[in-house]
């Protein structure tokens, strides 16, 4: 992300396609035409844009065995110890290689070894140590054995196969493959791979199982790694860099936030984002709308809006045989009543402070209806354009197949890409708005006329970031029957460029003048990669 927030846009440089926008000097650059071939591949190398790496790698099957390898090997490089001992302690540390590097050398290796119940390595040259001849006394069975049918664990306790492999099976089938500990009273020594391996080779099915549970641990504890929540799961994984706040895009096209799992929500966070995704799935709004201009009828429970000024009601419905009571207290009553009092009825309910109430709710109902309604919008739009590119790609696919079109295409599907994005970014703009300006999560951090001030900045970034957004959209539209229309290609790679750099510039003004400037919490959001 580029480092400072503003909505300033540098000025447009000449060209035809930009002249509706030559009063307006928050346009960006554009490209002119001096060809047919003009245009193309424009948006793979556009001056002034930063394409960063994707900070996420996806992870298949196929892939796990070869990352989760490789992950074992650097530590076994450094540290100089078995790959099976470097494992145990990767999984006891989570994945988390520097972590456990960190520890070794500030904590030595004694600590981290009886933590993630690793034997220290024996000498077998010291005195003492050589190994034993003729027959071995188990200590779990009592029966002598020779020494060939007794394996022993790195911690140096010695028992037959037979008693190995059945503590072995009930560990595995126990579902504590991961850390299958020593039979020794009070040992806890985690047994060694080799071991496993050589004991279990009889009983495939259980050793299978053994290895899959190490091999899944590199997903299911890596707090690097999160499975993919498509429906259902198409069997893949995405492993970040090192910063959990960003949204990859699985092989599978499902793209989700990595920290919380959600739907992409940049520039909300993920706690704002919850709270958004109660409100519309669990249509709360409605309810405090109901809750506030509204009454359970004392006889059938059913709502019963107030159209009157009198304070006694009836309800209509046909159950009640319109049953009357009181608006303020909700009792039932009798239907003989004046203006001022409801005969053999008393309440003691303020009538200024229900009026507040209904009042309020129905400011904010307002209020969270305007902002829904167009988060609604783009979403729609971005579901019908997002069918609209699978459409596309096939027609350009079968034009190129058929020979009908010899003119690359490319740059209508990057444009629906860029569309994608834009109106994902547009539509949770909104959510964004309704808690950040006006609501009570950022009330007290800013003053009315502070808010007022950054509201204005963020909706005009806003505008101008829907009014591109809508011009490439017919832009779009207009390229769907594939005509070889130079003009038309330019104005879509331009207005494209035009989009990213405002999405650029939207969320360096999220970034740096609205989180930056929070004193009493703080706020953190996935960077915008385009």
């Amino acid at each position: 992300m580029p480092g400072t927030g503003s909505v300033h846009m540098a000025d447009v440089v000449g060209s035809d396609v930009s002249q509706e926008y030559s009063d307006d000097s928050r346009s960006v650059e554009c490209y002119s035409s001096d060809g047919d071939e003009a245009g193309m591949g424009l948006l793979d190398a556009e001056p002034g844009v930063n394409k960063e790496k994707p900070a996420y790698r996806v992870i298949d099957a196929d892939l796990l065995v070869k990352v989760q390898a490789e992950a074992v090997q650097g530590v076994a490089s450094i540290w100089g110890c078995k790959k099976s001992v470097a494992k145990t302690l990767l999984m006891h540390y989570m994945w988390d290689k520097e972590k456990l590097l960190s520890d070794l050398a500030d904590r030595g290796p004694e600590y981290v070894y009886k933590a993630a119940g690793v034997a220290e390595p024996i000498d077998s040259t010291a005195p003492g140590m050589q190994a034993a001849t003729g027959s071995i006394s188990c200590g779990v069975c009592l029966c002598e054995y020779p020494q060939a049918q007794c394996s022993s664990n790195g911690c140096g306790h010695t028992f037959c196969n037979n008693c190995w492999r059945s503590h072995l099976s009930v560990q595995i089938q126990d579902g504590m493959a991961r850390h299958v500990s020593c039979m020794a009273f009070k040992c806890g020594v985690v047994c060694d791979e080799e071991l496993v391996l050589q004991v279990m080779q009889g009983d495939q099915p259980l050793l299978a199982k053994y290895k899959q549970s190490h091999l899944e641990s590199y997903m299911e504890d890596n707090q690097k790694v999160a499975f993919c929540p498509s429906v259902p799961w198409c069997g893949r994984a995405i492993e970040v860099d090192s910063d959990p706040y960003v949204e990859p895009e699985c092989s599978c096209g499902v793209a989700f936030c990595f920290k919380c799992s959600k739907d992409p929500h940049s520039p909300c966070t993920c706690a704002m984002w919850a709270m958004w995704d109660e409100k519309i799935n669990g249509d709360s709004e409605t309810r405090n709308w109901l809750a506030a201009n509204t009454k359970p009828c004392p006889k059938c429970s059913k709502p019963v809006e107030k159209t009157g000024g009198c304070n006694l009601v009836v309800c209509q419905c046909r159950q009640c045989c319109l049953q009357p009571f009181c608006w303020l207290c909700g009792c039932a009553t009798g239907m003989r009543h004046t203006w001022s009092q409801i005969d053999n009825h008393s309440c003691g309910r303020y009538k200024d402070e229900a009026d507040a109430r209904i009042n309020n709710a129905t400011r904010q109902h307002k209020r969270y209806m305007h902002y829904f309604e167009r988060y609604k919008q783009h979403l729609d739009s971005l579901t019908k354009e997002k069918n609209n590119r699978s459409k596309l790609a096939a027609r350009i696919a079968a034009a190129e197949h058929d020979g009908t079109e010899s003119c690359d295409f490319g740059w209508l599907v990057k444009a629906l890409d860029q569309l994608h994005m834009a109106r994902r970014v547009l539509s949770n703009s909104y959510a964004f708005a309704y808690f950040f300006f006006g609501g009570q999560l950022y009330a007290d951090e800013f003053d009315e006329d502070q808010n007022k001030i950054n509201q204005n900045l963020f909706e005009d970034s806003q505008e101008m970031l829907a009014a591109e957004v809508e011009r490439l959209s017919g832009l779009v539209e207009k390229a769907k029957e594939l005509t070889l229309d130079s003009q038309l290609r330019l104005d879509a790679i331009n207005s494209s460029v035009n989009i990213h750099t405002r999405i650029v510039k939207f969320f360096e003004l999220v970034e740096n003048d609205l989180y930056s400037k929070l004193q009493s919490s703080s706020a953190q959001i996935a960077v915008y990669r385009g």
